[in-house]
């Protein structure tokens, strides 16, 4: 199994695009209001168009070595000051998965428990599974989704009996609002972290039904984050969300039957743990593949890369609000380096191909 095919592709597309939306909605509400289900909605049709075009300029040129592909298109002094944006990129995604998990572990499930033995925890195990390179992040990436869909359905089942339409409505009371533009930008950046899979599609072996299987996994990862935004401004009026860290962890305590038996919450905090746990693999292995691919081959990079990530998380994932301060910046961070630098390189790519690098390597 040191290959992966196109269907194992839907799988690795959920694991990287429908944890921080989900998690953190209010980054983007507060800016978008009552009118985010909209901007959520836009945000998926520029999405889809988006991963369609890239792919298919990588499958044009059978390219989906990124650092082959940033110095083709920009050249190699360019394409290595950009590529190391996207590094630097991937290792903030790092820091995000481990300070979000923790932080939200401790301040909704124990409390008590400091935010660094969640820490400890996570990043020992995530290593672990790291170091066992692809075959390791294909079998948890594989259970991992399948655990997380079933208790997503699930769970959607139970809160249904607490959503109102009317919630819904009105929307642009006050038309199109700067605020509005802005939520579209925030979800697209969370969203563009799907660009961390082509590392792994490096690995395909054979790539005839990638683009149907890229859709298939896509249009099912979008329609689940509307569904579940919808479902949020159904359950509370937007003004309650905007003031809630969580909000899916304070949907999910309204469920209770029989005045004692409350599980609605264990089913969020799966989805918390193993959506973060899939998604810092992936980026994880993405990164030492760029890595790699760069030249910059050591042992110790994987250790080296955990301990300054531990560091970075511990600080951000310990003061609540400084945690949801720093996810607002990074929102617009992985705006530019996941999708619109992309966007801009791609598109060079597509026309120009690999010809830059082949003479850069003469």
């Amino acid at each position: 199994m040191d290959q992966i095919n196109s269907k194992h592709v839907p799988f690795f597309i959920l694991a990287t695009i429908i944890v921080s939306a989900k998690t953190y909605p209010t980054i983007y509400t507060k800016n978008g209001g009552r009118e985010s289900w909209i901007a959520m909605i836009i945000a998926s049709i520029i999405m889809t168009l988006f991963l369609v075009y890239v792919i298919k300029a990588s499958l044009k040129h059978n390219c989906f070595n990124l650092y082959d592909i940033y110095t083709s298109a920009l050249g190699k002094p360019m394409g290595n000051i950009f590529i190391g944006f996207l590094l630097l990129t991937l290792f903030l995604t790092l820091v995000e998965s481990a300070a979000v998990y923790s932080n939200a572990l401790h301040n909704h499930l124990l409390m008590d428990t400091p935010v660094w033995f969640f820490l400890l925890l996570f990043l020992t195990s995530t290593l672990y599974t790291v170091k066992k390179d692809l075959v390791a992040i294909i079998i948890v990436t594989l259970i991992g989704i399948v655990l997380v869909t079933i208790s997503g359905i699930n769970l959607a089942i139970l809160t249904v009996k607490y959503k109102e339409v009317a919630y819904l409505l009105p929307v642009f009371e006050r038309g199109v609002t700067i605020g509005f533009i802005k939520s579209i930008g925030q979800i697209l950046g969370l969203f563009a972290g799907v660009i961390v899979i082509f590392p792994l599609l490096k690995r395909l072996g054979d790539t005839k039904n990638l683009l149907l299987y890229v859709v298939i996994g896509l249009l099912f990862a979008l329609q689940i984050h509307i569904v579940s935004l919808t479902g949020l401004f159904m359950t509370f009026d937007v003004h309650f969300i905007n003031y809630m860290t969580y909000p899916n962890l304070f949907q999910t305590q309204l469920v209770s039957h029989f005045r004692f038996l409350e599980m609605g919450e264990l089913f969020v905090m799966l989805q918390i743990v193993g959506g973060w746990y899939l998604k810092y693999v992936i980026t994880f292995y993405g990164l030492l593949s760029i890595l790699r691919e760069m030249k910059q081959k050591s042992k110790y990079w994987v250790y080296g890369i955990s301990i300054v990530v531990a560091i970075c998380a511990y600080f951000a994932g310990d003061n609540l609000f400084l945690l949801f301060k720093l996810l607002n910046y990074y929102t617009y961070i992985v705006l530019v380096n996941f999708f619109v630098i992309p966007l801009f390189v791609f598109g060079i790519f597509s026309k120009r191909g690999l010809q830059i690098a082949s003479k850069d390597s003469i």
